[in-house]
């Protein structure tokens, strides 16, 4: 056929994994989106790019034995809590900060053996840690000393939440918020400022957002205003929908995500007063986030603000590491709104998670039950172990869905950060079975070349030491509609996929 018969499709890869579409909807409304989107993430310069790997924080494995119960960020150093006792390291070493006379701790211990959360102040100048572990008084570090904080009412004992928030210390035990006095942390009087505020239902998340406490409860949301205890109100922002998993709740890009009954909502603040939008986001990915909440039996996440990037991470004991199951959503927007790109990650087993920014780095950590606490975002690899990472386009037509086409030519543009190797599939026809797909074509720019269903040559030779950015390669077969999907399965740095272009020219009809 000659050539100038030939037409070209192209694909702009953008927006995220949609799976609430119909195979022939997807493909018409968005081609350039993803119907698998693994290991891959929606980048906010452009295109889908594998993720980062993570690696050991601390090659040390934390005395004990169990699940880590919670995890910090806090002055550059990584803070957990296992078992009874609560460690500290910069990277190369735990330790341990309870029952321990250098840090005046002697006898000092968590309780419980439930999850273990933390809040920071700077009320006196001095950056402080304060730790509620739903079993015991509050505790609080100070780089120096970790002590009970004996003067905890029997109101605060026990709390599961803390917050800092207009220069006071909320606390929340059940569905009681109790706070202390101005810039205190030991004061728990009513005389000094301190007070109590109760909901209907028990608190699974707190925010301190835009000079409000956002209060979560499984049914409800409410928030807290003012600065003080004489003008305190409590406000109902819906008594309809709430957050119903605890360490769900994060701020994210000028808005709060959480887990709702439905899905993951956005808390949509505006400038005025009481107005509010609480629109779920995940529809694209409904069946991927059902999945993740039937399999998983725990949950915790993270954000990663360089990236404006949410991940809600499961965890089950029975899951190997590669299993493990999550997603994250990156915002476009930076003001709300549903403007989201989804993905999927598999291989991150993260019963607890956290991320907090220092002056120089941002720092995203998680822990599960190995003894380990591993920092994501960092190396080619999870933990030595290749990343496998899928994405592939929806089904197009390309313009009669009952005219049959042949392809001929592939172009894949993309933005390296290194060296780096994937394959591509042409799926035909929906991949039905018993219809003849193509042999997969590999690409690679570790020798600077690309190889065509790993036999022949194209583009081989010296490129100046420059990354090669763009591919060309003939393809093979004929179908109705087409989908292309790339696999990943190695520990070479992160790559972007931009787009792509398909040659291609057309036949009789059906």
């Amino acid at each position: 056929m000659a050539l100038d018969n030939w037409q070209s499709f192209a694909f702009e890869f953008q927006g995220g994994l949609v799976t609430n579409l119909s195979p022939l909807q997807h493909g018409v409304k968005l081609p350039g989106s993803a119907r698998i989107l693994r290991n891959f993430e929606p980048s906010i310069d452009g295109g889908f790019k594998r993720i980062e790997g993570y690696l050991k924080f601390d090659s040390a494995q934390l005395a004990g034995s169990g699940l880590v119960r919670g995890i910090a960020v806090f002055s550059g150093n990584v803070v957990v809590a296992r078992n009874e006792h609560v460690y500290i390291s910069s990277g190369s070493g735990w330790t341990q900060l309870t029952d321990n006379a250098t840090y005046s701790s002697t006898g000092v211990t968590l309780g419980g053996s439930g999850n273990v959360r933390f809040a920071e102040h700077m009320f006196g100048g001095t950056k402080t840690l304060i730790i509620v572990d739903g079993a015991s008084k509050p505790f609080k570090f100070d780089n120096s000393t970790f002590v009970s904080i004996t003067s905890a009412t029997g109101d605060v004992e026990d709390s599961t939440f803390v917050v800092e928030h207009q220069d006071h210390l909320f606390f929340a035990k059940n569905n009681t918020l109790i706070y202390t006095a101005p810039l205190s942390d030991t004061d728990f009087t009513a005389a000094s400022g301190s007070g109590i505020i109760s909901f209907k239902n028990n608190i699974t998340g707190l925010v301190s957002f835009r000079n409000q406490l956002v209060v979560f409860t499984p049914k409800s949301i409410d928030v807290i205003s003012g600065t003080s205890f004489a003008d305190f109100v409590k406000s109902n922002v819906t008594n309809d929908v709430g957050a119903v998993k605890e360490d769900t709740v994060q701020e994210i890009g000028g808005d709060i995500m959480f887990l709702g009954p439905d899905g993951l909502r956005l808390f949509s603040a505006t400038d005025r007063i009481n107005d509010f939008g609480l629109g779920v986001v995940s529809k694209p990915i409904q069946n991927e986030l059902t999945n993740l909440l039937t399999r998983c039996t725990s949950f915790s996440s993270v954000v990663i603000r360089e990236k404006s990037q949410y991940r809600l991470l499961g965890f089950n004991s029975s899951f190997t590491d590669a299993s493990a199951l999550g997603v994250l959503g990156t915002q476009f927007s930076q003001q709300g709104g549903e403007d989201i790109g989804w993905a999927e990650t598999r291989g991150i087993n993260a019963y607890v998670s956290a991320s907090n920014r220092d002056e120089t780095q941002e720092i995203v950590v998680f822990a599960n039950d190995d003894g380990y606490v591993y920092r994501m975002e960092e190396g080619s690899s999870f933990d030595g172990d290749n990343i496998v990472a899928t994405f592939a386009t929806p089904f197009v037509y390309i313009n009669d869905p009952q005219i049959r086409k042949s392809f001929y030519k592939l172009n894949i543009y993309t933005d390296p950060q290194g060296s780096f190797e994937s394959v591509v599939n042409l799926k035909l026809d929906f991949d039905t079975e018993g219809t003849v797909q193509p042999p997969e074509i590999e690409f690679s720019n570790i020798t600077n070349t690309v190889s065509l269903y790993g036999v022949s040559t194209y583009g081989s030779g010296s490129f100046g030491g420059k990354l090669k950015k763009i591919f060309s390669t003939q393809t093979v077969g004929s179908g109705f509609n087409v989908s292309l999907e790339f696999v990943s399965d190695s520990q070479t740095p992160p790559f972007s996929l931009d787009a792509a272009t398909l040659e291609f020219a057309t036949h009789g009809r059906r």
